[in-house]
């Protein structure tokens, strides 16, 4: 039998576990954006390029650069042999903008953006970066999933250490 103050601590240490595994995986997974960075003309850029769009639209890469610069997107189905297919990025105030075509729930699309400045070429990512599209889940569904979802994360975390 475990004492009232250790079972307290116990169930502290759970959520805390809970939390920090549930923070640690939105960070690290499939959904979260990729992190890309370019130099150009010595001024350093950031972008998050996505990897996961939800609802009945097309997904959008948007980054905010300089009006000087362009930009392109190469964009094939995931895992297919087909042919790449390149968008000009539009302009669309402080960012450039293009749209990849939206795809059935769970379909997915490799893309490469590229930069111009007029002069040269500058590859944001050099492997392909692949979203993942998800149709629309009502919420009447989602939040009873995730409250039994990090319901049982907490559960077994706490049933874990007290063994």
């Amino acid at each position: 039998m475990v004492s009232r103050n250790k079972s307290i601590y116990l169930w502290v240490f759970a959520v805390i576990f809970t939390i920090s595994s549930a923070v640690y995986q939105r960070m690290t997974g499939p959904t979260y954006p990729t992190k890309v960075s370019v130099s150009i003309k010595g001024v350093d850029y950031h972008f998050k390029l996505i990897r996961s769009h939800g609802g009945d639209d097309d997904a959008e890469i948007k980054l905010e650069v300089p009006k000087n610069i362009k930009g392109t997107v190469k964009y094939k189905k995931y895992k297919t042999n087909d042919e790449w297919t390149t968008v000009e990025m539009t302009r669309d105030g402080e960012k450039v903008m293009a749209k990849l075509p939206h795809q059935p729930p769970a379909g997915k699309i490799s893309y490469i953006v590229y930069l111009y400045d007029g002069m040269d070429t500058y590859q944001l990512n050099e492997e392909p970066v692949v979203i993942r599209f998800k149709g629309g889940v009502p919420l009447i569904i989602l939040i009873p999933h995730i409250f039994f979802m990090f319901t049982a994360m907490l559960m077994s975390t706490r049933a874990g250490i007290e063994a």
